[in-house]
């Protein structure tokens, strides 16, 4: 029995605007192995979150979805079968966790309407205190009552965690899961996302800006830039011998938390314009180290180890 999860190979979406098509996803592939955190970073815009809500089935008609393939615990996925799977053995921590809980329930009564709709055998009261409870809301069955407007940034994002898992899924996506909160409350979400994580043994697809959450969290890492994969490897392979420049670039931008007042280096320029992407390379027209065939021919992915993969003309004898 195969240790691989889920396995999506040549993802593309595209959105339909009054401006032209969107090309958000192109040509996306990656695996999630069991029991593994998956990190996948890049700025705003490089296709992250479009790549996990057209794996999730999550963008309706506003999305064009194509695939070559889409497996999830060796089951070719089809759109019903993915609406099926969500909640239950695939679940999802969306971005905003402030706007993602309805003002006018009480958080009691939309965690167990999760459990109603998956039709779960059991005491669903009790299994949703539980779950708050787990995730550090308490008294439970009192504030099982109240509204979202009672709770603090950190607890709202705890609840949906706790919404999230109350399926006990086998897949969690957490898009952005520390976004808006401040240091102590992001490390603390952190901790709880672990710590379920380590005594569940589910796997998990950590998005993020954040190279120091990737870095503290992830097995592997895949780097997104213009709705394409630059780069793929261990965590160790990434942070000490990132081989794609925009890799590099990132890697510069950031802080070192040995305290050293090295000067960062920012990535001049523009994301690419996706109504109008370029011919070649995404990142041609930001990257010291471009040639011209990196204008004219997107690159193929070059394998550096049995886990370590970048797509670059760099390297290549062209």
């Amino acid at each position: 029995m195969t240790d691989e999860i889920l396995r999506v190979e040549n993802l593309h979406t595209t959105f339909t605007t009054s401006a032209g098509e969107v090309k958000a996803v192109d040509g996306v592939s990656f695996t999630v192995r069991r029991g593994e955190v998956l990190g996948i970073a890049g700025e705003s815009g490089s296709g992250k979150s479009a790549t996990m809500l057209s794996v999730m089935g999550l963008l309706g008609e506003a999305g064009n979805v194509s695939y070559d393939r889409l497996d999830f615990m060796g089951e070719n996925l089809t759109p019903e079968s993915v609406k099926a799977m969500r909640g239950d053995k695939i679940a999802m921590i969306f971005q905003d966790p402030m706007t993602s809980l309805n003002p006018v329930l009480s958080v009691g009564y939309q965690l167990e309407e999760s459990l109603r709709r998956h039709n779960w055998q059991g005491n669903i009261r009790e299994r949703v205190a539980e779950m708050m409870t787990k995730v550090g809301i308490v008294p439970a069955e009192e504030r099982m009552r109240q509204y979202p407007y009672e709770f603090s940034g950190g607890q709202r994002q705890r609840l949906m965690i706790a919404m999230s898992i109350l399926c006990g899924p086998e897949l969690l996506i957490a898009d952005e899961p520390t976004t808006a909160l401040d240091v102590t409350v992001q490390a603390q979400i952190l901790g709880l996302l672990r710590e379920i994580r380590h005594s569940s043994g589910m796997s998990m697809i950590l998005i993020t800006h954040d190279l120091g959450v990737i870095a503290g969290e992830a097995d592997r890492v895949i780097v997104m830039y213009g709705g394409r994969v630059m780069e793929e490897g261990t965590v160790l392979e990434i942070f000490k011998s990132p081989a794609h420049p925009y890799t590099r670039g990132l890697l510069r931008s950031v802080p070192k938390a040995d305290g050293s007042r090295e000067r960062l280096i920012p990535i001049d320029g523009q994301s690419p314009d996706l109504l109008n992407p370029p011919e070649g390379c995404p990142f041609v027209k930001r990257c010291n180290d471009a040639m011209r065939i990196c204008l004219h021919r997107k690159p193929d992915a070059m394998t550096l180890s049995e886990t370590h993969r970048y797509s670059c003309w760099k390297g290549v004898n062209v």
